[in-house]
């Protein structure tokens, strides 16, 4: 009995510990808060993309092999490209070219309804290819803080200044 007390105490734990991974499989590296809606933050961060020769949208397409039934397929995935809810860019700056994949918070109905939004760091890279996501641990505080600093200075800062506003955070 005992035996068994402990091992739902250790089901409970882990399955509420599991809970705090963050959105989907790739959590949150850093997320910014605007008192607008989603539709005037994505205006202003395409404006800011438009107006910025340091920052490009990567639009390659990108391709998986699906076997299925013992058949090769070639499809287009570019999901985290969709420019709606993810969108994909590479800043370049002098001394480094760091890839981001950003998300717009919420669902197709929220952004009809909400007066605040938001934009999160969902995957970060230098360009060595270091780094990854809040879900899959792979990016120490070293680095992840000089992703963010390019990211805040190329991007978030452009940001406010394009909304006359002032966003607030959550690492």
């Amino acid at each position: 009995m005992r035996k068994q007390f402990y091992n739902f105490i250790l089901f409970l734990l882990l399955g509420l510990t599991s809970c705090n991974i963050g959105a989907g499989t790739h959590g949150s590296l850093k997320s910014y808060q605007y008192p607008i809606t989603k539709h005037k933050l994505e205006k202003a961060v395409m404006t800011v993309l438009k107006d910025n020769p340091k920052i490009f949208i990567d639009d390659i397409q990108n391709y998986i092999i699906d076997n299925t039934n013992g058949k090769n397929d070639t499809i287009r995935n570019n999901s985290y490209n969709d420019t709606t809810t993810y969108l994909t860019i590479k800043i370049n700056t002098d001394k480094e070219l760091n890839e981001y994949t950003i998300r717009y918070s919420g669902d197709e109905e929220s952004w009809k309804t909400d007066s605040t939004s938001s934009i999160s760091i969902c995957y970060a890279y230098d360009k060595f290819g270091k780094g990854g996501s809040e879900g899959n641990g792979g990016v120490g505080r070293k680095l992840l803080k000089q992703l963010v600093n390019v990211f805040e200075l190329e991007l978030i800062e452009k940001i406010d200044k394009e909304l006359n506003l002032t966003h607030s955070s959550e690492e």
